[in-house]
């Protein structure tokens, strides 16, 4: 039978579409049960006795989204539960809006180890998803939410009805956003004035150079020259505030006691004084405290009530990364997420934490330094390796070889910003660069991998065109990329996803037997970002070691079996999130 009396064969076609609706069906009563059972079936809050000795601070982590799996913008649901169960391992105890507003204002103390924990934008996967965990751990949260969200048909955002039932259940608390996300004073890359646009409308957004949010300046024409008085910009803002609590009374009975002003880090830092000062006044008239900030997780007993610090956790963060920010941030200790101890007891942590899972290792550097392990066997002179590096491509992830810890000697195979950098270190000297090789050009979604560019800027900065070098990548992508190495006796061969090919000859100086992991972050000098991240993971999967006759000296690989659950699984996920999305 031909392709086409395939295609057009009536009972073929209705086998797939009574599949299709099947499948459908399952998914749709996968999710009914979850949904029931986090809006309705919600158990009420245990209230437990905790010490409370900590009169320094608090920590205040906010969670953007959270999805089923992995996603470039939202925390998968298996990252928060690491996260949350490793924070409360560690004595971590959440604290509510009224005990921050207590500590502040009356100088009671807190838990010894507090935690502000928060959930913004009001989506409706992040209260799915993250309830069982909050009840695991007998948590609470704070969730933020957009007042213009109240009344749409988007199932996307949480209703009035649903926010109230979270509410009475004790686990969460409400807060708010604001009445919209909307951007204004927007140029595109080529200089030209978009004017004001709606999140949601906005198109697309590698093409979109310079924007601010509705609250944080003046209406600019397209030559940067204020288009409103002082007299308008004040009602402009003040109606978004009024429009704000009128539907908060409406749809909830009251106002929230939280706000987190978007976008963060400009009011009370580079906002005109004149706006600061509007948002000022609507701000502590209508709220009890405001998380203005993102650059901190750590608030201290100095800090202003009205202009706190939250964290918002990345969803390309490791545990051990979210670790190290607290650590950073609260200039306290932190235990770190090990994983498989059987694993980690074949390599040696040098520098920074590492989680051994499975089939992957991941190495995360300390703040604007290099994380590494070393391998604890030692090699032949002639062996084979081949791995896969899997992390972010802006920064460096490292593999060293014919190490000699004792001489601090070694080969160093780097993968750079998309760039292969081959250097080596004999003893007592310096580093020194042998070669360098550009990898091919990295295609990525703008949908889902967005630059931050909303910052402060003059009709002279719109017209300079894209601030963006085209080779340069957004700090959240990820690449995968497969090495095969073989070290002889005085050279190596290097083989990057059967693409670079290159033969690198060994100095006779450098005589280790060992291999090793690094990670460290890549400095940029940008202009379009807030701030950089210094702390760095690499991911390294699939590794195998084998000798001159092939014989395995070390390997961390999914066996045969393992392999198949491994796609099975990922299959299953992928054909649910797709209907979770779609329909």
């Amino acid at each position: 039978m031909s392709k086409k009396s395939v295609v057009l064969n009536p009972n073929k076609k209705n086998r797939r579409k009574k599949i299709r609706s099947i499948v459908q069906l399952f998914i749709v009563i996968f999710l009914a049960i979850i949904l029931i059972r986090v809006i309705f079936l919600t158990e009420k809050k245990v209230e437990e006795t905790v010490s409370l000795n900590n009169d320094e601070g608090f920590v205040a982590l906010s969670y953007f989204g959270v999805s089923r799996n992995d996603s470039p913008k939202y925390v998968s649901k298996r990252n928060l539960e690491k996260q949350l169960e490793l924070l409360a391992s560690q004595g971590y105890k959440t604290i509510s809006q009224q005990d921050i507003l207590d500590f502040y204002s009356k100088g009671k103390p807190l838990p010894e180890k507090a935690l502000f924990l928060s959930f913004e934008d009001g989506r409706t996967d992040s209260s799915i998803f993250a309830q069982n965990i909050m009840e695991e751990l007998n948590y609470r949260a704070t969730m933020f939410t957009y007042a213009n969200k109240m009344d749409t048909r988007d199932n996307k955002f949480l209703k009035p009805k649903d926010l109230l039932l979270m509410q009475k259940s004790g686990y969460w608390e409400l807060g708010t956003n604001g009445y919209r996300l909307t951007y204004i004073n927007i140029f595109n890359d080529k200089g030209q004035s978009l004017g004001v646009i709606d999140e949601n409308n906005v198109p697309n957004k590698t093409t979109i150079e310079y924007y601010n949010h509705y609250l944080m300046d003046f209406i600019r024409n397209q030559y940067m020259i204020p288009s409103e008085t002082r007299k308008e910009m004040e009602t402009r803002i003040a109606k978004d505030y009024k429009l704000m609590h009128e539907v908060y009374n409406e749809e909830l009975g009251e106002v929230p006691k939280a706000y987190a002003i978007m976008h963060a880090n400009a009011l009370y830092n580079n906002m005109d004084p004149l706006v600061e000062s509007v948002n000022d006044k609507q701000i502590r008239d209508k709220f009890s405290m405001n998380f203005n900030l993102e650059l901190d997780a750590f608030n201290d007993a100095d800090a202003d009530v009205y202009n706190l610090s939250r964290l918002q956790v990345s969803p390309y963060w490791s545990t051990n990364h979210l670790m190290m920010k607290i650590r950073q941030a609260s200039k306290k200790n932190v235990s770190y997420d090990i994983g498989d101890h059987q694993l980690a007891k074949n390599w040696s942590v040098i520098h920074g934490a590492t989680e051994f899972k499975n089939n992957e290792i991941i190495v995360t550097s300390e703040p604007s330094s290099e994380g590494r392990i070393i391998l604890q066997e030692n090699l032949p002179e002639k062996y084979k390796m081949s791995f896969a590096f899997n992390g972010n491509v802006v920064g460096q992830q490292s593999v060293y070889l014919n190490y000699d810890e004792k001489n601090n000697s070694y080969m160093r195979i780097a993968l750079v910003d998309n760039e292969i950098v081959i250097s080596e270190k004999l003893p007592g000297a310096k580093v020194v660069e042998k070669e360098r090789f550009q990898l091919d050009e990295i295609k990525w979604n703008e949908e889902e991998y967005a630059f931050n560019k909303a910052t402060v800027y003059s009709y002279q900065d719109t017209q300079k065109g894209s601030r963006i070098d085209e080779e340069e990548y957004p700090r959240n992508l990820t690449q995968k990329r497969v090495f095969n190495i073989t070290v002889n006796q005085d050279k190596i061969s290097i083989n990057v996803d059967k693409v670079l090919s290159k033969t690198i000859q060994i100095d006779s100086e450098i005589q280790g037997s060992k291999i090793a992991f690094g990670a460290l972050f890549s400095k940029k000098d940008t202009t379009h970002e807030q701030y950089a991240d210094n702390i760095y993971d690499t991911f390294i999967e699939d590794i195998m070691i084998t000798d001159d006759n092939d014989n395995t000296l070390f390997t961390n690989q999914y066996t045969n079996f393992d392999k198949v659950k491994y796609k099975a699984t990922t299959w299953f996920n992928n054909v649910v999130d797709f209907f979770i999305e779609t329909f």
